[in-house]
């Protein structure tokens, strides 16, 4: 009499069960590896707006940011008011790196893969409009400066959008005070 080896359709459901749940367990949730992605880029791009005010009310001139959705890039820069246009004096240092304050939303090391996905300017300003970039007086107003006439225009909607698929951040700006928040 020969006798057949091998394994029932129960066993089989229990031993691919176990390795289920070995696989939930083991397996790292990689959902929120990406959004923890998206919160450090968006905490960096808040970073650099606060410095840039903090700045502006520290030396009682003015600093501001730069967000540019083409080449992704995000820079500190003090304002020459004497040129017209604006223009860029300087770029501020990092206290921490002691590099230029400027860096690439899309190569961020521990942030790879995140983009601007604003589909316009960040920053609105009245009459003028959308603008790629935000002035901060010496009372750390947000503002964008004619330098032709001289005329400012104050804030009134500031939000950069950080994402990749369907995860979002938005790093707002508010009107007046020059709050900076992570939404």
């Amino acid at each position: 009499m020969r006798r057949e080896t091998g394994l029932s359709l129960i066993e089989l459901s229990a031993v691919v069960a176990i390795l289920g749940i070995i696989a939930l367990v083991v397996v790292p949730d990689f959902s929120s590896a990406h959004t923890k992605k998206i919160e450090l880029a968006a905490n960096r791009v808040a970073e650099a707006l606060r410095f840039a005010r903090s700045e502006a009310q520290r030396t009682g001139e003015h600093h501001g940011v730069t967000i540019s959705q083409v080449t992704q890039e995000v820079t500190v820069k003090k304002w020459d008011l004497t040129t017209d246009p604006v223009s860029t004096e300087s770029i501020p240092h990092d206290p921490l790196s002691k590099q230029a304050f400027t860096f690439g939303v899309d190569q961020l090391s521990l942030a790879p893969g995140i983009e601007i996905t604003n589909s316009s300017d960040a920053f609105l300003y009245a009459t003028v409009g959308r603008r790629r970039s935000l002035i901060f007086d010496p009372h750390g107003v947000p503002m964008w400066i004619d330098g032709s006439d001289g005329s400012s225009y104050l804030l009134q909607d500031g939000a950069i959008i950080l994402g990749s698929g369907r995860e979002q951040r938005t790093v707002a700006v508010a009107p007046l005070t020059g709050r900076v928040t992570v939404q």
